[in-house]
């Protein structure tokens, strides 16, 4: 059986996440199932909006190309919401999968969720192994299932 083009590319996934303990436990989760092979963390949606979005920002970087962004819906600074917002209206971000990744299962923010272009919305659990459970459930829908949209010369993520 062959590799396809979609087992061969790198899995990069972004957290943009207020909570060490988050990210620890997702790096743990991605990790034991080899999921990612880069997981880059912001603990705010301004730093990430910033590494994304400066001069030498995600167009011009080499070393990360999330085929998915992890995002919370409160953070500090700037919310998950409008962070959302300025992925999906960026032409060089608006492809990339967006999985909202909330503590919160209040129906107006999964609503508003999707409403802005969110592709996913995931409740995350308090128990730290149903957590871990769901990332990798989450990562595996997302590398194996999923197929990401792709720019006209084929090189998309």
């Amino acid at each position: 059986m062959q590799e396809s083009d979609q087992d061969m590319e790198q899995m990069d996934i972004m957290l943009v996440d207020d909570s060490p303990e988050v990210a620890e436990l997702t790096r743990i989760a991605l990790d034991s199932k080899k999921l990612a092979d880069k997981m880059t963390w912001f603990a705010d949606a301004e730093e990430a909006a910033d590494y994304m979005f400066s001069d030498n920002g995600f167009v011009a970087r080499k070393d990360l190309h999330p085929r998915l962004i992890l995002l919370d819906l409160h953070l500090p600074l700037m919310s998950g919401h409008d962070f959302l917002k300025i992925i999906k209206s960026n032409a060089a971000t608006a492809h990339i999968p967006v999985v909202m990744f909330s503590s919160s299962d209040d129906q107006r923010d999964i609503n508003q969720s999707y409403e802005l272009g969110a592709n996913g919305y995931v409740v995350k659990s308090t128990d730290p192994k149903e957590f871990m459970g769901t990332v990798v459930d989450t990562g595996i829908y997302w590398r194996n299932r999923n197929r990401p949209a792709r720019n006209e010369e084929g090189a998309g993520r």
